[in-house]
Formats: structure tokens, sequence, C-alpha cells
């Protein structure tokens, strides 16, 4: 007899079921779960003797589901990844695997005798044979169909509806690279050649923003497929999946698959299947693509790995980085390598390769000899404040049109205007559900929250007085669009940001439109920042440069000066010049001048000064626990209680207060989201102490019971909102 643990889908741990017949890790099965038949999937092997309950009451194993099995080392990464980050095997596995993958049921009636007490049911059944008990429901009232039952005139059966029976894969596909070779210089070829030679597994490419990071991906790419191997390679926005698969279907055809949040459930079985079966050997997406179960995987490439978008913001909390990496290691041969690409790598990132724990490359040239922007500061304080455009930035704009070349602007708010107040009353529009003012939205007439999604009709007149003086603070990308139309009426400007900007399709046109001139100026947020090659861009102007630098995060600089780099890269990529405007209230600011001098490694030594004092990572070590619940009243009491046992059991009573603390918890920044109050606890503390403080939340969490309590762990955060 063998024994097995089991995942149980929508389950958050896993069971013990046997066996007579062998299983691999990574099967799918089908089991009796709570008198109920489920899908369970095959985590680990266990043996008899260390089993702690009666063997005599575990179950058996039904039969094997007919559904692709996990790769093992996926199963292994699943382990790893519920472990790290304090989650729970339902949470991740739904994170790794395709749902729209599992076992559906449809409960048939069958028909066995003539049912005498309804002739008009009988004759319906004897006539049909067997019909779905949802249909059938439709025609007579359960009554007659459970007295049917009773008398055995018809039967019940439970029968599999296969969503992966039709994969429409053809699997006499192959792999096919065509004849368009990436031309790379004498020093590219050298990088090439040494991480295809080298022994180590994870790499850092510091290259300047064009300096041909890309060109480096698709040459390894490109051998690792002629030796049989695949890859993955990660963007951390959809919008640059369309500028990417351009460029990789230019050299792989047919081989690439797409997975990202966008793609119908239809487009990710199909394309999930035709990795698993080894159709397609290169994977390209976002976050959740790290876990597609590429054959022979040779690289998991991570472009702009600085990027937050890499961390996943709802359970399981996870870093792409770090998954990436454990996956490399956990890999049987030790073969795969992980490429991390950057012009402003992550300052942890950035200290692992310091510190040799990454190797790491650097490119300091552009690519094809294009130079570096120049750039010019403006002082905000100094402009007319009812235009968001500087004179210094409007004359550079007529010159760049007047050329016919194109312009990026980039202002990381949406909306017409942030929030709204009566002059009279001083009320300010708020939304009901979050701690947050409502968003105006002009185009649709619309006040909107960003966190919940309330939105209201906007009417002219103040809803507390009906004063009509209302004033409209701050300013969005809407807001730039429309002064952009009174400025430049002559010019052909799209705006990008999630609010225009919704489908996958939506993205391709918008990238290949500007791509083929048939646009401007090209405004968003800072998803046009990112990673975007448009070679006739000569202008990037920096609306307000002071967004996030003023957020409560002590990450604050390293994302403004990241944001700054990347969307500076986006001017003068071709053979023409490129320059870079930026509008900033604090031109003297340390993250302004480092960007206008270039200067990453002096910006990240003085930070890093002060994250040492402070013991912030890449030092210590951070966890963020946000305690949540409808009712407001006892809250902060349950909150105090958690807190109270994970101090006992944890006992930080350091010597040095600012390199280990548990803070008591307190109301979040956003105190409301979605109707849930918030209190946060905020954990510090040494990497060495890390893995106690984990078993300790575990164990405190599986101890604590109270009603309406929502318990939300945040290892390794990034926001601390």
């Amino acid at each position: 007899m063998n024994y097995y643990q089991l995942y149980v889908e929508n389950n958050k741990k896993i069971f013990t079921y046997k066996s007579n017949e062998r299983y691999n890790i990574g099967d799918w099965c089908i089991i009796n779960f709570a008198n109920r038949e489920k899908t369970g999937l095959i985590i680990s092997e266990i043996k008899k003797e260390d089993i702690q309950f009666d063997v005599d009451k575990i179950k058996n194993i039904e039969e094997k589901a007919p559904i692709a099995t996990i790769p093992e080392e996926i199963v292994k990464l699943v382990k790893w990844l519920k472990d790290y980050y304090i989650s729970d095997y339902d949470s991740v596995i739904k994170a790794a695997y395709p749902g729209i993958l599992k076992l559906n049921y449809s409960e048939k009636l069958i028909y066995q005798e003539d049912f005498f007490d309804n002739l008009e049911f009988s004759e319906y059944m004897k006539k049909k044979k067997e019909i779905t008990l949802a249909t059938i429901k439709k025609k007579f009232n359960i009554e007659v169909i459970q007295k049917a039952i009773k008398k055995k005139s018809v039967r019940i059966e439970k029968k599999l509806i296969i969503n992966d029976k039709k994969s429409n894969i053809d699997k006499e596909v192959k792999s096919k690279i065509l004849n368009d070779h990436v031309n790379l210089t004498e020093n590219q070829e050298k990088i090439v050649k040494s991480i295809e030679d080298s022994k180590e597994q994870i790499f850092l490419i510091k290259g300047i923003t064009g300096s041909g990071k890309t060109e480096l991906y698709i040459k390894l790419i490109r051998n690792s497929i002629l030796e049989g191997k695949g890859s993955i390679f990660l963007v951390p926005e959809i919008s640059l999946t369309p500028q990417m698969i351009e460029r990789l279907e230019r050299q792989f055809s047919n081989s690439i698959a797409i997975l990202h949040s966008k793609l119908t459930n239809i487009e990710k079985r199909k394309e999930w299947l035709s990795i698993r079966n080894g159709t397609k050997r290169i994977v390209i997406g976002a976050r959740s693509a790290i876990f597609a179960p590429v054959e022979n995987l040779k690289y998991i490439i991570i472009d702009e790995e600085h990027e937050n978008t890499y961390k996943q913001d709802n359970n399981p909390r996870y870093h792409v980085k770090n998954v990436a990496i454990k996956r490399a290691l956990i890999h049987k041969e030790k073969e795969v390598k992980v490429i991390l690409g950057s012009a402003t790598p992550s300052f942890e990132t950035y200290y692992q390769a310091k510190k040799g724990d990454i190797k790491l490359i650097e490119l300091n040239e552009r690519y094809n000899g294009a130079k570096l922007p120049n750039y010019e500061v403006v002082d905000l304080s100094e402009i007319d404040v009812t235009t968001n455009f500087s004179k210094q930035l409007l004359t550079e704009m007529t010159n760049v049109l007047r050329k016919k070349e194109q312009i990026v602007l980039v202002l990381n708010r949406k909306a017409f205007s942030t929030f709204i107040k009566c002059k009279d009353c001083g009320h300010i529009y708020t939304c009901p559900n979050c701690s947050i003012t409502l968003n105006h939205y002009k185009n649709d007439n619309k006040l909107k929250c960003n966190y919940c999604g309330y939105e209201k009709k906007y009417v002219k007149i103040c809803e507390k007085c009906g004063s009509p003086n209302l004033i409209h603070i701050g300013s969005g990308t809407e807001k730039i669009e429309h002064e952009l139309i009174n400025l430049f009426p002559d010019a052909k400007i799209v705006r990008i940001d999630s609010e225009s900007v919704k489908t996958k399709q939506d993205y391709d046109n918008i990238y290949n439109d500007f791509k083929n001139k048939k646009y401007d100026i090209m405004l968003g947020t800072q998803i046009i920042a990112k990673g975007f090659h448009f070679p006739e861009v000569t202008l990037v102007g920096i609306i307000n440069a002071d967004i996030i630098l003023n957020f409560p995060d002590f990450r604050a600089g390293e994302k403004t000066y990241q944001l700054l780099i990347q969307a500076s890269g986006r001017s003068g990529r071709g053979e023409k010049e490129g320059k870079v405007i930026i509008q900033t209230f604090d031109k003297y600011n340390e993250v302004i001048t480092k960007t206008i001098e270039n200067d990453y490694e002096g910006y990240y030594n003085d930070q890093l000064q002060l994250r040492k004092i402070f013991n912030y990572p890449p030092f210590g070590r951070l966890i963020n626990i946000t305690i949540s619940s409808s009712e407001e009243a006892e809250l902060y009491n349950k909150a105090e209680l958690f807190y109270n046992k994970l101090n006992e059991n944890l006992d930080i009573k350091s010597n040095n207060i600012i390199k280990n603390v548990i803070t008591k918890p307190f109301k979040a920044p956003l105190y409301k989201i979605n109707g849930r109050y918030r209190y946060q606890i905020f954990i510090k503390s040494d990497r060495k102490n890390i893995i106690k403080v984990k078993k300790t939340i575990r164990s405190v969490m599986n101890e604590y019971n109270e009603k309406n309590i929502r318990i939300s762990i945040d290892v390794d955060p990034l926001n601390m909102m």
C-alpha cells in the first residue's frame, strides 16, 4: 500500500490518502472528500510509520484524473512558496496552476424502468435515455424527479466534464527559428558566451537604457532553442508584451506562448497545454508566467527586474524574482539560469550582486552608438499655477512637433482631478467604502474610487450645502490630455492609463499605431516608462516628478529615481538625439540631481548608508501584518490580542530597537478599504531571526480564532499602505 499527501481542491491544508497504485508527485487524481467527489493533487509520498493516526481510517484514491500533471519541480516550488510567504496550499496552487483546467462534474439522470406515478415523465425519460439534471428540472418539478429516483425508475450518475479534453494543439508543429539574425556588438557577444559558459546560475545585467539588453536576451533564447531547451521571458506590464512578441516572433515564429491576466480562459488553457506538451518552448508574459511548465527549461529572464508589479498584491504575496531564483536552485540538473535585467536595479538586487551572490554584468553604452538624452530641470514653483506646462516644455514640444518627431509625457496619476472641495463649506468628496477622496473623471462625468471601484455621477453643486463653488484640486492624465488638445490642436494624442486602455487588443493597437507614427504625443502613467522602444521619440516630459517622492515609504526616493531614469530612457533611442525635461517643486532634491547626472552608483551608496543604520532591506527583513474587519468597534482590541500573542512568543527585547522591532497595532495609512477597517503590525528583524519570526506568525495565526477578522501577511513588502 502506498500513502500520499494530497492537496484537495478549495482546501488550505493537505490530506492523507492511500492507493495500491503508484502515483507520481504532480499527478491529479479523483478522491472522495466529505462524501463528495473532488480532485486532489499529489504533493508528496509519506511512509506508513510516519503517519500519526489510524491508517485504517485513510480513504483510497479512486483513480487518476485525466488532467495534465504539474512537473515535480513546480510542486516543490509550491511547497517552498507556501512556507516562505506564510500562505496556504489553496492560494498558492491556484496562483501556479490555471484553475480552468480543473475537473467539472455534470449530474445526469439515467432511465432504468417505467415510472407509473407520472406517465409523461416516464415516456420522456424512456425516449431520452439520459439527460442532465439541470435540463430535466426545467420540465418537471423536483418532487416528481425525487420520487422517480426513490422508486429506482431513474438513477443519478455524476459524469466528468474534462475541460482540457480538446486542446486543439497540433503536436506535429515543431519549434521553428527564422533567419532574422540579431547583430550583437563584440562586447555583447562576449557577454552571451560568458553567461553560457558560466557555472553561475543567477546574473544581473545592469545596462543603461537603450544599451541592447533585449538583443542579449534574444540571442540567449535563440541559442537555447537550438539546444532543444526552453525559456521564460517576463515583463513587468502586459502593455510591453506586444513589443516583445513582435521582436521574438521575428526570431522564433510559432514557438511562443503568451501568459498574462488579460487572456480569456480558452486562450490560457490552450497556451498552458501547448507549453506542457512541449509544443511551445518560449513563454512570454507577466507575473504568473513564472509557473509555466516549460520543457527543458534553460533561462528565466526578468526584464526591468526593479518593477513593483513583479510583487503579487494578494495572497500569496510572492515576488517573481525570489520565485525564479528558487525555481532555478531546485532544478534537478542545476542547469536553469536566471537573468535579471535593469538600468536601475532594485537596491536589494544590486547589493546581492556587489556581494557576489549574483553575477554582475554591466553595459555602459547605448546600442548602435545612440547617445543618452540631455536633461533640463524646471522649477514648478516658478510657473503659472493654472497650467501643468512650463514655457521650457511647451517650447521644446513645439520644436519637436515641427520636426515631425514624437513626444512621451509621463504623469503618474490617473483621472482629471484628484479630489473636489467645496469652497464655501469645505466639504470634500470621499469614498463611502474607503478612507480616500474620490477622483473626478471628466470624460465620463463621474467621481470614482481607485481602490474599491465605487463611482457616482458628478453634479456640479456641493452635495452638502448646494453651493456651485467647487474647486478641482490636483491634476491627472485626463486633465493633461484636455490641456494638450487646447495647446496643440493639430497634434494627434494618445493617452495610456488603466482607465483608457482595458484590453490586450487596446495595448496591441496603441503600440503599433504609435510605432507607425499615427500619433505625435503619447501621454500616460508609469506604464509607458517601462521598456518601450520608439526610435522617433526625441522628447520626454515628466509633468510632475514629486508624486511618488512624497509617499511615506523608505523606498520613495528609489522608486522615483527608477521612474525618472526609465521614463528618460524612452528619449533618443534611435539616430536622433533626445532630450528630457523634468518638472519638479524640489529641483535640488538628491533624487533629481542624481538623475540628471546619471549617477545610480552615487545615489545607491547614499541610500545604503541610511538603510544600514535603520536595518531596512537589504540588511534587515520586513513583514507587514494587516488585521481587518468590517466592524470597527472591537477591531483595535482584537488586533492588540494578536500582537500580544506574537510578542509573547517572539520575545523581541533587542538591545538595539532600530534593528529588531514589532510595533503595536496602528491604523494603516489607508485606514479603510472596500468597507474593511485596517490595523497594521510592522515587524523588522535581523536576517538570522526571520525563520523564527515566520514560524511564530504561523503558529499564532493557527491559534487565533476571532470572528469577523481577516489577517493578511506580506513578507518582504513593497507597498506599506
